[in-house]
């Protein structure tokens, strides 16, 4: 049980003066209730007085809600022909939790704003709280004073405990087998989804091998050649296309492990690299670094920006830069918090978990983006990613 991360979201609900939360997006149940959902139907009840305190699951899911931080799980039978009504479970279940905990007239919390959401285990179909769900649990408790808490979930997620980078570590190593392995791969005639594959299948295989793991989701996309110009694009569609000589494959990597993400990016080139591709990776390689020696607690979440381009600029890459320089990550593949951003006033925070991406995109020669992922300390960063950078 991660006491830090209970205690921490218990005194911020008081200082809401919220009483209790009522959470089913998988990502909050990983931080507040130490479980994964496997579908996402799951609810959970946490209190400012004794934090996690019920959670309403599918039977089916026993295996993966062992370990949750609860004194009490209610199970619904789902999905068969024998199946309960959930509506009829989640009902009583917080009825009768509600009067043991006086919270018929509490102040009650719930997830109203959150328009991006991370998948539950069961990646292929995303069951989201809707504007349904909400007046369904407000229902079932109308004389509870409800209150869109999303703001509240996301500041709070957005430093993490040591419990919780501890699990990104791991989620990193599993991301680490895939980019290593990707290097050894990228070679003329070898195919966008080939590569793709072999990165899925080398986190995938050795991932779930590794002790403290559960569950492993993999997320590869490759762009090659002409199209590694457009890799800035938040999704690229990976496909057919073989690589050739002197071309560039640009690795963007998700992975998933037990709830918690990564997000990184390697590039490599099939063949012998240009002079004008060696010349962007140096470039791309130092502004990372700067931006990344740069970063500690209390430096302006610009900061890293600004000098990550200054260094591009002067390299005389300035009229490829396309994107920011990072942004939050770890419950989510992407959070709000912190962008390093032009104008981004925000200053950094121990605990903060974010990529450093800086990536330069020309239609003559590709795109080439490097992607680690840090935790930013008092004093610097945390380096996540171990993989080496080469071209």
């Amino acid at each position: 049980m991660d006491q830090e991360r209970i205690g921490r979201l218990r005194r911020a609900m008081r200082a809401a003066k919220l009483d209790a939360l009522v959470l089913r997006l998988p990502e909050n149940l990983v931080m507040a209730m130490g479980v994964w959902p496997m579908n996402g139907y799951s609810h959970g009840l946490f209190t400012a007085d004794e934090g996690p305190v019920l959670l309403i699951a599918p039977s089916c899911e026993n295996e993966e809600m062992d370990g949750a931080w609860v004194r009490e799980i209610e199970w619904f039978v789902w999905p068969r022909l024998d199946m309960d009504d959930p509506a009829e479970v989640l009902q009583r279940a917080l009825r009768q939790a509600a009067k043991a905990h006086r919270l018929n007239r509490a102040r009650i919390g719930y997830e109203g704003s959150f328009e991006a959401i991370a998948p539950p285990h069961n990646a292929g179909e995303v069951l989201a709280p809707c504007e349904s769900t909400i007046a369904f649990l407000k229902s079932i408790l109308p004389s509870a004073r409800w209150t869109d808490a999303t703001d509240l979930l996301h500041a709070q997620r957005a430093q993490k405990t040591a419990s919780e980078i501890a699990r990104l570590r791991l989620t990193h190593r599993v991301a680490d087998f895939g980019l290593k392995r990707f290097h050894k791969a990228v070679r003329p005639g070898v195919t966008e989804a080939e590569l793709a594959s072999i990165v899925y299948s080398e986190c995938l295989n050795r991932g779930v091998r590794l002790k403290g793991v559960r569950h492993v989701n993999v997320f590869p996309q490759i762009s090659s050649g002409p199209n590694a110009h457009r890799a800035w694009r938040p999704n690229v569609s990976t496909g057919r296309r073989r690589l050739r000589d002197g071309e560039i494959a640009l690795l963007e990597l998700a992975v998933c492990v037990d709830g918690f993400w990564a997000d990184v990016t390697r590039v490599a080139v099939a063949g012998r690299p240009s002079q004008v591709q060696k010349d962007a990776f140096h470039a791309v390689v130092t502004a990372q670094q700067a931006a990344m020696d740069c970063m500690k607690a209390g430096v302006p979440a610009s900061r890293p920006h600004e000098v990550a381009t200054k260094i591009l600029c002067q390299a005389g890459f300035a009229d490829d830069i396309v994107h920011l320089t990072g942004h939050g990550l770890g419950f989510r593949y992407h959070e709000p918090e912190p962008f390093l951003m032009p104008g981004n006033r925000q200053r950094l925070k121990a605990g903060h978990v974010c990529s450093v991406e800086p990536g330069l995109y020309n239609r003559a020669w590709g795109g080439i983006r490097l992607e680690d992922n840090v935790v930013v300390r008092r004093d610097g960063v945390e380096v996540l990613t171990k993989a080496p950078k080469k071209l």
